[in-house]
């Protein structure tokens, strides 16, 4: 995959509070999966500003955007809601998969969800790191089937074979 766009998001590691550990760690394993370009942001838990960071990688052909954290059921944890109103079509299995594979129990309690929206599929990954490096490590075959299939069917205007 050329290039992934992620996106972590932290009041609080955005402020200064806190080192943001998640998206170094994302970084590094996707580097190693061989993606050529990781482009990474971070931003306070705004869903207005996520939803036009998320419409603009869209714009961008990001053939993948992975948002890390705003999952949870904390009041400003609208990542999902943000990520809803950017899609066009969900892909709830990914979802199912990485809370069914999971392993700690509170993975059932991520509201994540993953969709497509033009020619980029869109995946939301919780904020803690050690957990979001196991979800993308569980959904990174999934991934790279829907992307190479959603860019394959973009490219030649036709389902591919």
């Amino acid at each position: 995959m050329e290039r992934v766009h992620l996106v972590t998001l932290s009041d609080r590691a955005f402020r200064g509070d806190y080192h943001d550990e998640a998206t170094p760690l994302l970084t590094q394993w996707l580097e190693g999966q061989g993606v050529a370009a990781v482009v990474s942001s971070l931003m306070p838990d705004d869903p207005a500003a996520l939803e036009a960071d998320l419409r603009a990688a869209v714009a961008s052909e990001a053939p993948l955007v992975l948002t890390c954290g705003g999952t949870g059921f904390g009041l400003r944890d609208t990542t999902p809601e943000a990520t809803r109103r950017v899609i066009e079509r969900e892909a709830p299995g990914v979802c199912e998969l990485i809370r069914a594979k999971g392993g700690h129990p509170l993975a059932f309690a991520s509201r994540a969800v993953c969709g497509i929206a033009g020619r980029t599929v869109i995946l939301n990954l919780s904020g803690r790191p050690a957990a979001a490096l196991e979800q993308i490590q569980l959904a990174w075959p999934v991934l790279v089937h829907a992307v190479g299939v959603l860019r394959k069917e973009a490219a030649v205007g036709g389902p591919c074979s």
